[in-house]
């Protein structure tokens, strides 16, 4: 079924469905320079967020069962974004975790879909984006209120205000390589960083 982007609404509630429509296809088609589907990138989303998991946790998280979590795990393995390494609990029992590339991966893919919004959002004027954040913020408030259980994506919105503020900071590619030039020797702020996703797990 192809969705027409001339549509009417007849209604403002249907409005609100609709727009969402067309925004949602488009926030999960590939952007330039992305090299995995939108479904990869919300696994790399989880691990950013929740660092090494079982793979039975890392389903739950993902609100999928275990065989289609499984198969985006080796996926995203012979890409060389994730790796698996024995569980130091359970002998029997593997984790999946980020690699550097992978990590360098989301943040390439969140930067596309930041970017993305800032250009539609471009001409609009500071209080109007003000506004729009606002609405957007109680109205996802509602629909989780409604739809979610109370806990069920706790991890999301943590792990998301401990990983959002490194997408304002350059590129990997763009950044100095001098280490000596940044004081404390940290040029990207790894070690804050890292302990503010300790606080999310």
């Amino acid at each position: 079924m192809q969705v027409n982007d001339a549509y009417a609404p007849q209604t403002p509630i249907e409005g609100v469905m609709h727009a969402f429509t067309r925004i949602g296809r488009r926030l999960k088609a590939k952007q330039p320079g992305d090299t995995i589907d939108h479904s990869a990138h919300v696994v790399l989303f989880a691990l950013r967020c929740n660092g090494a998991l079982r793979l039975s946790d890392l389903a739950a998280r993902l609100e999928l069962d275990a065989s289609t979590t499984s198969r985006h795990v080796r996926s995203l393995e012979q890409l060389g974004l994730v790796r698996r390494s024995p569980d130091p609990d359970d002998g029997r029992a593997f984790r999946v975790e980020l690699t550097e590339q992978g990590v360098e991966q989301w943040e390439t893919s969140a930067r596309h879909r930041m970017e993305l919004l800032s250009a539609a959002m471009e001409g609009w004027s500071e209080e109007d984006v003000q506004t729009f954040e606002r609405l957007m913020t109680r109205f996802a408030d509602g629909v989780a209120a409604l739809t979610e259980a109370p806990s069920s994506a706790a991890w999301a919105e943590k792990g998301w205000a401990a990983v959002a503020p490194r997408l304002h900071q350059p590129a990997r590619a763009e950044r100095s390589t001098d280490t000596d030039s940044t004081a404390g020797g940290d040029p990207d702020g790894s070690a804050n960083h890292d302990n503010n996703l300790e606080s999310t797990r």
